[in-house]
């Protein structure tokens, strides 16, 4: 097989990649490296500490946690010691209290016996293994809130913000239990008593800018892509799409928009990404507009978005000045022959309709999968009515 013109390597585009600088996530690591620090240094004095962070989905929480569980793994190391690491995605690993429990104790001791015990008999076998062996451990359980909204059991908080509590004869070896929640909404699932144990303030991700968007795909590119595959312009439409109501600046879909549209070029031949295959690959994925909508909507919104996609075409833009539009619209109403054309109630209705967005006061934009394939089928309806 011949060698990619496009790729270097598309594994450096998947979310399982963790790059070796996280860009924009230094305050909220060293939060937690400040946290954890005397865990290693007199670890039999550390008080057990159960963190939780919260964020929306594809914003670096995950990746954060684990870059910053390595580090301390090395640290434990170098004095010395052992840190084992047990992350559990509750989606994917624990649909109840048991599954966790027993999947804790094979992934740490796997020698130990799991058949035949209860949830509370696998959590006391792990801490006396800890405790004999010289072991630490620091859990990460991710997705708090599909456990409690599947299962309906909270007690698996209790149990986890308590470990130090199991036997007060001797030293808990489990460092931390960190959890990691899309937003505080679990609060409201959990009693009182559990939710004083775990703390009511907790770490919290914000979403990227779209200039901090932008620099963790420049990253990227240059890690998975042919130098001159990606250009800035290909980098600023997926910042926009990115950031958009719509994704809500998920830097995961950004991956995935930039691993399609790489694929798009790679079957056609080129030799790097244009912007029309980054936007038929996010038109897939978030269609704004659809033949059915073509066909129901007036003549008038249907000029209006001629008016808008002549001008993304023309400034190869997917936000642009809403003024330009107006004119570009009304010209658009007098070439056919359209004598009271009022573009604000018709570009109002499509905002409604989320067919189009606004950026700002000044920009509107529209998401489609191809410019070329668009206009024909607008020029189509328009003739229709």
């Amino acid at each position: 097989m011949s060698e990619s013109r496009i790729f270097v390597d598309r594994s450096k585009l998947s979310s399982r990649y963790i790059p070796n600088e996280l860009h924009h996530r230094e305050k909220e690591m060293s939060l937690l490296q400040t946290m954890f620090k005397d865990s290693y240094i007199k670890p039999d004095e550390f008080v057990f500490l159960t963190p939780h962070i919260v964020g929306r989905s594809g914003i670096g929480k995950t990746s954060t946690i684990l870059k910053f569980s390595s580090m301390l793994e090395n640290e434990f190391k170098k004095s010395g010691l052992t840190l084992k690491v047990a992350y559990i995605n509750l989606k994917l690993q624990g649909g109840n209290k048991y599954a966790v429990y027993r999947f804790l104790l094979e992934k740490i001791a796997p020698e130990l016996p799991s058949q035949g015990l209860s949830a509370e008999e696998m959590l006391r076998y792990l801490l006396s293994y800890l405790y004999e062996n010289k072991l630490y451990i620091l859990i990460i359980l991710d997705e708090i809130e599909f456990l409690l909204r599947s299962s309906k059991d909270s007690g698996i908080i209790y149990d986890f913000t308590r470990l130090n509590e199991f036997d007060l004869s001797r030293h808990c070896n489990v460092i931390g239990v960190i959890f990691i929640a899309r937003s505080t909404e679990f609060h409201d699932k959990i009693d009182s008593s559990e939710l004083s144990t775990l703390g009511r303030l907790p770490i919290e991700f914000q979403p990227y800018s779209i200039e901090q968007i932008s620099d963790i795909l420049v990253t990227r590119s240059s890690e998975s892509f042919n130098p001159n595959v990606v250009g800035t312009d290909i980098i600023d439409e997926v910042s926009l799409f990115t950031t958009s109501s719509q994704i809500g600046g998920d830097v995961r879909y950004a991956l995935d928009l930039l691993l399609y549209a790489g694929n798009l070029a790679e079957v056609n031949g080129g030799d790097r990404i244009t912007l029309d295959q980054i936007r038929k690959a996010h038109g897939y994925n978030h269609p704004s507009i659809t033949i059915q909508d073509l066909k129901e909507l007036p003549k008038n919104h249907l000029l209006t978005l001629m008016a808008i996609l002549k001008v993304q075409n023309r400034r190869k833009k997917q936000y642009i000045e809403l003024k330009e539009v107006r004119n570009f619209a009304l010209e658009l109403a007098s070439e056919y022959k359209i004598k009271k054309f009022e573009f604000e109630d018709y570009m109002n209705d499509l905002l409604d309709r989320k067919i189009i967005e606004m950026k700002s006061l000044k920009e509107i934009g529209m998401n489609i999968t191809s410019l070329a394939e668009l206009e024909p089928l607008l020029e189509q309806q328009i003739n229709k009515k």
